[in-house]
């Protein structure tokens, strides 16, 4: 049967679909996109979720603040923050990011609840602004590496040491990842070892293309989100 819900019923989508698409993508709705849902092996995606699995996140909300009083103000809004390079899971899922001093990441959990992101959204105003909003839903695209062999996959592109003993959970690394600028903050689903990497979106492509390269030998695959949230169930 074919699927009811495709890409171009939706405005926004990944610059992904694509690729998912040839894959064998099945879709859902999430936050307005078509998103990946499963490739129609949902026995296979979740076994490769807990070895070595690729998924496009890029669905789930995300959104970032900077400014010079950025910690002070969204303390304010009551988001517990950590230090610089260092993530905290607030109370509705939401993780945040802290880049520097002055700098917030926001992600939504697998379930793509957004809630600290409109509590900051309806905050904010110019009048006194002491930071403002980063446009990371427009800019950036997210990719979800989960997996036991995830940090040996990624060594062949990445100098940072990721391996857990290493890269404790909730620490992040900006870094270079196949030549590319990368935010990749480790983000553990349930028992299974898991990053979350960010970028910028025109290049979701190379970069889906650079990690299927890598982790062929690992004996890697694509995996949908439903595979993700099944780690965490």
């Amino acid at each position: 049967m074919p699927d009811s819900l495709q890409p171009a019923d939706r405005i926004r989508r990944s610059n992904l679909y694509r690729v998912s698409a040839a894959l064998g993508a099945r879709w859902a709705d999430v936050n307005g996109f078509a998103c990946a849902a499963n490739y129609g092996e949902a026995a296979g995606e979740a076994a490769a979720a807990t070895t070595l699995g690729i998924a496009d996140l890029t669905a789930l909300p995300r959104a970032g603040y900077k400014g010079w009083d950025m910690a002070t103000w969204v303390g304010g809004q009551g988001v517990d923050l950590g230090e610089p390079n260092t993530a905290r899971v607030q109370a509705d899922g939401t993780l945040a990011c802290r880049l520097s001093g002055g700098e917030l990441l926001l992600l939504a959990d697998d379930a793509g609840d957004g809630g600290t992101m409109d509590t900051l959204a309806a905050a904010w105003s110019m009048e006194g602004a002491v930071c403002y909003p980063v446009p990371r839903s427009d800019t950036n695209a997210r990719i979800g590496i989960t997996g036991a062999k995830a940090p040996g996959m990624m060594a062949k592109m990445c100098g940072i040491d990721l391996r857990p003993h290493r890269f404790a959970n909730h620490r992040i690394a900006q870094t270079s990842v196949a030549r590319m600028n990368a935010i990749l903050i480790r983000n553990d689903r349930g028992e299974t070892y898991a990053l979350d990497m960010v970028i910028d979106s025109a290049s979701i492509v190379y970069m889906w293309e650079c990690l299927t390269d890598a982790m062929a030998e690992f004996d890697g695959r694509a995996i949908g989100l439903d595979a993700l949230r099944g780690l965490s169930a």
